[in-house]
């Protein structure tokens, strides 16, 4: 045949193909040959590229999400980019429309204005057809290698997506995913029908659907609360404190009881009830929530300590 097994052996090592499926295509082909196996071999398994979304407006933040430090001197953005190169073939970074700044590495700038993450994915989908993305939002400082490993590990190239779900309702997690080629018609079909809930939005898709490794590898920094946390996390580490939990109304229906005692590895007040909205499910986000702190109302980067007992409250109807 003319055909060498290390041409196969670099063949099957480029384009991480399983040996049975390269095998099948090389020994279809018209002649036998590695490139054409390859040429086919790619078509059954797109290529993987990476997207790093950060066109957001970080409006609760209050500035760029992208821009802060998180574990160190690394950016988000630069954390980002290096755990996405170190998975996929390359990785860019999914900017907005209007984002007229300078940057050193790949961008995509969004096709159509103002239409949030899901226009990020369309841009990229269209601008290398026949390429899957795994796509991840910039704000993620759980999120680590062997998590993304996992996901890529888990691709069902059969499927229009395949994702994680999430910890805390189950549902399927739409940015930290990875979309096939198939999936762009029905997110152009979504963006142009500015159906632009990225979660809603995967119901229609064929999802390949897995379990996350850590309940809060996905947890994201939305607001200056949640760098708080982060920050005094990193500079005190994660020592255990017992405290005191109260909850009132829903909450207390979706806790099962009125109080309760609780160790916490939580820095602040913010990260405590993150770590509450994984173990217990509950479905009100912190910005609905009141917090009091032994008796009295705080805000949510309080520092915990010792025996403080946490009073968590929902909106009360009336005046």
């Amino acid at each position: 045949m003319g055909l060498r097994w290390r041409d196969l052996e670099a063949g099957l090592e480029r384009l991480k193909v399983e040996d049975h499926g390269f095998f099948m295509v090389l020994l279809n082909s018209p002649r036998g040959g590695v490139e054409s196996a390859q040429r086919s071999a790619i078509s059954m398994n797109p290529i993987l590229h990476g997207l790093l979304l950060v066109g957001g407006k970080s409006r609760r933040m209050g500035r760029d999400k992208a821009d802060l430090a998180v574990r160190g001197e690394e950016s988000f953005r630069d954390r980002g980019m290096r755990l996405l190169g170190g998975v996929t073939e390359k990785a860019s970074l999914s900017i907005a429309a209007d984002d007229e700044r300078s940057y050193e590495i790949a961008t995509l700038p969004d096709a159509i204005f103002d239409k949030g993450p899901l226009g990020g994915i369309l841009t990229a989908l269209e601008s290398e057809p026949g390429t899957a993305w795994l796509v991840m939002a910039c704000d993620l400082p759980n999120i680590d290698e062997e998590t993304l490993k996992l996901l890529v590990a888990s691709r069902d190239v059969s499927a229009e997506a395949t994702c994680f779900r999430s910890a805390i309702d189950g549902v399927p997690e739409p940015l930290c995913a990875i979309y096939e080629p198939a999936a762009v018609e029905a997110v152009r079909k979504a963006v142009e029908g500015d159906r632009l809930c990225a979660r809603h939005f995967l119901d229609e898709l064929t999802l390949n659907a897995i379990d996350l490794p850590s309940p809060e590898a996905l947890h994201n920094c939305n607001r200056p609360e949640d760098m708080e946390e982060l920050r005094k996390r990193e500079a005190s580490g994660s020592t255990e404190k017992a405290v005191t939990l109260e909850f009132f109304a829903k909450l207390r229906d979706e806790a099962g009881c009125s109080t309760k005692p609780h160790t916490t590895t939580a820095a602040t007040a913010a990260g405590l009830w993150d770590e509450l909205r994984v173990s217990h499910g509950f479905t009100m986000d912190l910005d609905t929530v009141r917090l009091a702190v032994n008796d009295e109302f705080a805000p949510w980067d309080h520092v915990l300590v010792e025996e403080d007992r946490l009073a968590f409250m929902p909106p009360f109807a009336g005046g």
